[in-house]
């Protein structure tokens, strides 16, 4: 490979920022999950789901719609959702209109549970990601990163 070609991966500023991101993102999920894990007893995987389905408009989701919104496969939801059910946070609602449709919805103990962790998960999302940010502009960066996670051309 040519030393031209090399210093693309090095110089090209649009390599670098996507490496630099997708790192941040790693390294910002990863001592959130033993963060949380640590300070509530619950994975960040766990938290997440509980999140999604509170502030869903209707406080449940779809098995499919959960696994598009944490872009996990439909068997790793599931997996997800059963140790959930097992740990009597969430449970599942059978749809009467369509056989084929569950629903998943936080049980009372998971709303107390996801409360809970969520102090956790805010001091450490300050410790984490704020404090280091400060000297930046984070309302322009959560913008940036909102356009980068919202789909485009649907």
């Amino acid at each position: 490979m040519s030393e031209e070609r090399c210093d693309a991966f090095t110089r090209d500023p649009r390599i670098v920022l996507a490496g630099n991101l997708l790192a941040a993102a790693h390294r910002l999920r990863r001592a959130l999950d033993i963060g949380l894990e640590a300070s509530s007893g619950l994975a960040l995987a766990f938290y997440e789901v509980m999140v999604r389905l509170r502030r869903s408009p209707s406080q449940r989701l779809t098995m499919g719609e959960l696994a598009s919104e944490i872009a996990l496969t439909t068997g790793g939801v599931t997996r997800l959702i059963d140790r959930l059910e097992t740990d009597g946070l969430l449970h599942r609602v059978h749809c009467p209109t369509d056989r084929r449709t569950t629903y998943v919805e936080l049980t009372a103990l998971g709303n107390e549970r996801l409360e809970a962790a969520t102090e956790d998960y805010l001091r450490l999302l300050d410790e984490l990601l704020i404090a280091p940010l400060e000297r930046y502009d984070t309302d322009r960066l959560a913008r940036a990163l909102g356009e980068l996670g919202t789909p485009s051309g649907c």
